[in-house]
């Protein structure tokens, strides 16, 4: 089984990035008509959020929802996650029961751990390392707007934090130029 996480933007290519925005405008223009292809039918995504947010979970939640599958929402307080139990150890329960886990937590490094011991996909929902989903919202976003990205430059005026990172590794895999203001 070849098991694909979606960790970091540097962890795929150029293609499959350019893939994913593809299928992500075509689902988007779909949802627009009126037309919800239940691509998730009977999938199950466990959303861990140690770290708060609610574009994230929303967005995560309604997709689901959408798409024909069921979110399983928990706070860092409702697991053990690292307390009572392992990493691992959550990561082979949860591998049990869902088809993929998503994870919001400050330590990149956890969400590591996760997926080298989960045995279903498990998504970086922000770390402090890296913010992979926003920066594909965002450059969705962007290209809905002005087109392809390809050759464009794009200015990040703010801290130099896990954003500004997805970025950079956006513009190695998209070839954008990326200018950067940070205090």
């Amino acid at each position: 089984m070849n098991l694909r996480h979606f960790i970091d933007l540097s962890d795929i290519d150029a293609t499959a990035l350019r893939l994913i925005l593809t299928k992500a405008r075509a689902l988007k223009a779909a949802r627009a008509q009126g037309e919800l292809p239940p691509l998730l039918a009977g999938k199950k995504l466990a959303m861990i959020f140690e770290k708060h947010s609610t574009r994230t979970r929303v967005s995560f939640e309604a997709a689901m929802i959408e798409l024909g599958g069921q979110g399983l929402c928990m706070n860092g307080s409702e697991l053990q996650l690292g307390r009572g139990e392992t990493v691992a150890d959550t990561a082979q329960v949860l591998s049990r029961y869902v088809d993929a886990i998503l994870l919001r937590c400050h330590s990149h490094e956890k969400l590591k751990d996760l997926a080298e011991h989960a045995t279903v996909p498990v998504i970086n929902g922000l770390t402090e390392f890296s913010h992979p989903c926003q920066i594909l919202a965002d450059i969705l976003t962007f290209e809905e707007n002005l087109g392809d990205i390809k050759d464009k430059t794009v200015a990040w005026v703010g801290d130099g934090n896990n954003v500004a990172q997805s970025w950079i590794q956006a513009a190695a895999l998209l070839g954008f130029r990326l200018r950067l203001a940070c205090p």
